[in-house]
Parts: structure tokens; C-alpha cells; sequence
């Protein structure tokens, strides 16, 4: 029996399989997913749910991948606002949604707003969970080949 294209569980699959074509860095094919799944979710759950925020976060990580820097960042910059609002700003989404902004800026040329952002976000990843946990050690370690990269 099938679950129809809006159930939570059907979204939940789409988005993990979109996940992971971006981490194939199958971007164009996880875009395709991840809209499908953001378009489903604005109507099923609302703008501003955390399910529609991450499929509108993980979209813009794949139109950054395929070089659309500037609408990824416009895209991102919305999210990180939204989710900021939905779940604050100590909040692993909003972290992750931070990082992801902060590298479309690096990708788009914006190297001093970039590293800002990934400071922002190693200090506020730090503060909520700790310095030792393993996605502030990763947030740490892209600012600093951020940093390596720029000088």
C-alpha cells in the first residue's frame, strides 16, 4: 500500500535521498527532489515548519553546488531568517542553515562576510553544544580552511 507523495513519511524519504545526491554532489537531481519536497511541505505543514525550512535549506545547498551562488545565498539568507524565528538561532538547524550560507558566500566571492558568518556559527555552535561536538569540530575546521584558503 502506498503512502501517497504528501505523507511525512514519503517527504522524509525524498528529502534523504535528496541529502544524499548532494552529498554525490548530483546536485541538479537533488534540487529536482528537494523542491518537490519544499513545494509539498509549504502547503502540507506551512512556510515556516522546521520539515519545509530544511528541504528549502537542503535545495539552496544544491543550487550553490550547480554555481548559482547568488540565488543560493539569496535562498539561504531567507532560510537563516526563517529559522532564526521558528527555532532560534542555537538551534542545529539554524546552525546547519548558517554554515551552508557562509559557504555559498565563499563561493560567491564574499570572503569577509563569509568567514564572519562561519565564526558566528563556530561561537554559537560551541555555546549550544559544546566545543567538542563533532559539527562544532566541523564548523571549526571549514573556518579554518576558510581562513587558509583566503590569505
Amino acid at each position: 500500500k502506498t503512502l501517497g507523495e504528501d505523507h511525512p513519511h514519503t517527504l522524509r524519504s525524498l528529502g534523504n535521498i535528496a541529502f544524499k545526491l548532494n552529498h554525490q554532489e548530483r546536485y541538479s537531481q537533488a534540487e529536482v527532489l528537494f523542491r518537490n519536497c519544499w513545494e509539498v511541505r509549504k502547503k502540507t505543514l506551512g512556510e515556516d515548519h522546521p520539515d519545509t525550512l530544511k528541504a528549502l535549506n537542503g535545495m539552496a545547498v544544491a543550487v550553490d553546488g550547480q554555481g548559482n551562488h547568488d540565488k543560493a545565498v539569496e535562498l539561504l539568507q531567507g532560510c537563516w531568517e526563517d529559522m532564526k524565528k521558528k527555532l532560534g538561532e542555537e538551534h542545529p538547524h539554524s546552525l546547519e542553515c548558517l554554515y551552508d550560507l557562509a559557504n555559498a558566500l565563499k563561493n560567491q566571492g564574499n570572503h569577509s562576510k563569509a568567514e564572519k558568518l562561519q565564526r558566528d556559527c563556530c561561537e554559537l555552535s560551541e555555546k549550544k553544544l559544546g566545543i567538542n561536538h563533532p559539527e562544532t569540530l566541523k564548523y571549526k575546521k571549514h573556518l579554518d580552511i576558510m581562513i587558509t584558503n583566503t590569505n
